[in-house]
This record gives structure tokens, C-alpha cells and sequence, in this order.
């Protein structure tokens, strides 16, 4: 957010800054983890899904920070302006994140940034209480976040947040993003398109209507239920990590996949942090178009990630979704667990039928039964005889 900072910035400052690394204890905490979880607190605590950690924010961010720590602000009241005339717009598309775009035009970013000899929960304090930072902190429309921080020689601290949303790319977050749990039984925070609810063209999706949710990354057979902010859902009770999957639908049957990854049981969870350890840039998924009349039950996932071709795409250019925060799924998988909310279909109960008798046995029984009527007619005609045959002896 662009906002006149002049009473946080020191004119020395800004006359001859000069960036200075300066080491971080073990025992200090990373200010980068430190910011993801105060913003996303701040979010829960207004009932909003968390922001999404992104690596190519975080390198747009990054890359001013570091650029007005080392040469101060170009203009003082613009604090946005970047000493090689950039904005957070162009910094953010030239990080390789394709954002959306207002009808095309102007991407749908922005940025908070803070100046001075305090500590991020200085910084932060100073966003929530004013109304600018603040939306950005509390934006419905945004779904992701990058995180810069630079020092210079005088001490002080430069902190620049990044906030965005991209086609396609809807987060979830198991049990709020934990990194463990102790029970099965977990909730899944889902977060919507708000920022183009109508989405575009046959690929990018609008807001999710439904949701169905897989303890693999295969959804055939899996029942379609109502999107909702907060569902409950069943890990396998094996021990170790676990990946959800969910696909999401919205009402043109565009759709979209997200992942998110928890480890269930006692042990030191392979993926611990909240926040990635390296600055990597994300690669890019590029989903399947639906069918123009998709089924309940028939709608593929998307495409396996493939890496983008260029780091540097136009602002205008079309969006290309890359995949969320969680890692892959484990090697070993798990069978799926059905819960209430996405069952699959069970078959109703077998039963064994009885034998039947083959072509030669019935044949074989419908001579015999003709044997013995046979018998009896001749048996009665004889009776009948001999009942006659008395009766004339005797007159």
C-alpha cells in the first residue's frame, strides 16, 4: 500500500544508507516465520482463511527491501518507488508471479512496507492499526504472501510485504497449518476465488460451489459436496506424514486441485517449518480444461507441475497457476479413509445363491417323473380291473 512513511524514515537515512548483514543468533527466532504467523493469527482471529506462504512474492519483497536498505528511498513519498524506477507491480511480475489482472490490465497485488529501528511486532502493530496496511493484512481477495527484510549499517530495519492471488491456485490448510497432530480426526480450512469470482475462459475456475476431498491424489468415485470455509475429514491411522487433496468445482465445472500435508503420530515430521527454507521459486502447474458438460463423478485433476519457461512474463500476460505450499504426496501411500462428508460407494452386501441344476440333471429328473406317473396310471387301470373281474365272479 503506497502511504507517505517521512516520519519513520531518518534523513541520514536517506541520504547515505549503506546494507550491512548482520548475523542472527541461534536462539533469536527467523523474523520471516515470525511474520507469517502474526499476519496469519490476525487473520484467524477475524475467522479468515491464512495466507498462503509464496517464495516468488517473497523475492519481489525481498528485492525492494534489499534495494531501499542499500540506497535509500528514491522518493520519500512514495516509498513503493524503487531506485530502478520499478513499482511492486512490474517487481512481482518480473519475480515470474502471474497474478491476476483487472480486466487485463493492472495486476491485483499490493504492498505494505515499514521503516525503522523497531522489531516486526513493531511493523505489525503499526499495519493493524492503520486502515490501509491493515486491509492488505485482512484482504478477502488475496490468498498469498511474500516477506522481504534488509538492515543497513545504522540498524535499521526495512520490512516489505507482498500480497496477491493467482488463477487456480486456492490453498488449504490442514488443522490451520500445524505441522503435527496426535488424532485422525483433522479440519481442513479452505479458501476461495474472490478476487475474479467469475474466473476466465475454459481453464481458470470462479468461486468454488463444491468440493470433494481424497486421502489420495485420485478423486473417481468420490462424491461432490458444498464448498464451506471449514470441513472436517479422517487421516488413515497409520503413523507418519499424510497429504490431502482436494479438488474444488465451480458452477461452469472449471476446476482446481490443492494439497496440504500433516504428520500424524509421535516423531519429528519431515516438513516441521510453516515457511519454505529457500527462496526457490515455485514451478507452475498447468491444469486440464474440463469437458463442456462435466459429470459429478468424471472430472480429471490437474497436470503434474511443469516448470515455467520464462521467470519474467509480461504483467498482461495470461495467468499461469503453480501449485500450493505442501509437498508431494509420500512415496509409500496410504488407503484412503472415507469420512461422512465424502464417501464413496459401497456395494450393497452379496449373497451366495444356491447351485442350480445343469441341463443333463433336469433332463434327467423330468424322465423319472415320467417313469413314475406311468406306473401309477398302469397300477390303477390294474385296480380297476380286478375290481371288475370280482364282481362279475360273484354274480
Amino acid at each position: 500500500m503506497r502511504k507517505r512513511l517521512r516520519t519513520l524514515i531518518p534523513i541520514a537515512l536517506i541520504a547515505c544508507p549503506v546494507l550491512v548483514l548482520l548475523p542472527i543468533s541461534a536462539q533469536e527466532p527467523d523474523p520471516v516465520v515470525t511474520w507469517q504467523i502474526l499476519v496469519n493469527q490476525a487473520r484467524l482471529d477475524e475467522g479468515l482463511a491464512l495466507y498462503n506462504f509464496s517464495t516468488l512474492l517473497t523475492i519481489a519483497a525481498q528485492r525492494h527491501a534489499d534495494d531501499v536498505a542499500a540506497n535509500g528511498f528514491t522518493d520519500p513519498g512514495d516509498v513503493h518507488l524503487g531506485s530502478d524506477g520499478t513499482h511492486e507491480q512490474k517487481r512481482i511480475a518480473e519475480a515470474g508471479y502471474t497474478a491476476w489482472s483487472w480486466n487485463g490490465g493492472e495486476l491485483i497485488v499490493d504492498e505494505n512496507l515499514w521503516s525503522g529501528h523497531g522489531t516486526v511486532e513493531d511493523a505489525m502493530a503499526f499495519f493493524l492499526e492503520d486502515p490501509p496496511h491493515c486491509a492488505n493484512i485482512l484482504s478477502t481477495i488475496y490468498r498469498e504472501i511474500g516477506i522481504g527484510i534488509a538492515t543497513d549499517a545504522a540498524g535499521s530495519n526495512y520490512y516489505v510485504l507482498d500480497f496477491s492471488a493467482r488463477p487456480n491456485v486456492l490453498p488449504i490448510f490442514v488443522n490451520d497449518d500445524a505441522a503435527s497432530t496426535d488424532n485422525p480426526q483433522i479440519a481442513i480450512r479452505l479458501t476461495n476465488e474472490e478476487a475474479q469470482p467469475g474466473g476466465e475462459g475454459a481453464i481458470f475456475m470462479g468461486q468454488a460451489i463444491e468440493i470433494r476431498i481424497s486421502n489420495e491424489p485420485e478423486f473417481d468415485d468420490l462424491l461432490w459436496q458444498p464448498w464451506e470455509p471449514l470441513v472436517p475429514w479422517t487421516l488413515p491411522d497409520t503413523p507418519g506424514e499424510h497429504t490431502v487433496y482436494v479438488q474444488l468445482r465451480d458452477a461452469a465445472g472449471r476446476t482446481a486441485v490443492s494439497a496440504d500435508s500433516i504428520f500424524l503420530g509421535a516423531g519429528t515430521p519431515t516438513t516441521a517449518t510453516p515457511i519454505p527454507p529457500s527462496l526457490t521459486p515455485e514451478s507452475t502447474a498447468t491444469p486440464i480444461p474440463p469437458s463442456p458438460t462435466p459429470k459429478p463423478t468424471a472430472t480429471p485433476i490437474p497436470s503434474s507441475p511443469t516448470p515455467e519457461p520464462t521467470a519474467t512474463p509480461a504483467p498482461t500476460a495470461t495467468p499461469t497457476p503453480e501449485p500450493p505450499h505442501i509437498v508431494e504426496p509420500s512415496p509409500t501411500p496410504h488407503a484412503p479413509r472415507p469420512s461422512s462428508l465424502a464417501p464413496r460407494l459401497t456395494p450393497f452386501p452379496t449373497w451366495t445363491p444356491l447351485p442350480l441344476a445343469s441341463p443333463q440333471e433336469t433332463s434327467s429328473h423330468s424322465s423319472l417323473l415320467a417313469l413314475l406317473a406311468a406306473m401309477q396310471g398302469l397300477a390303477l387301470i390294474l385296480g380297476i380291473y380286478l375290481a371288475l373281474h370280482r364282481g362279475r365272479g360273484a354274480g
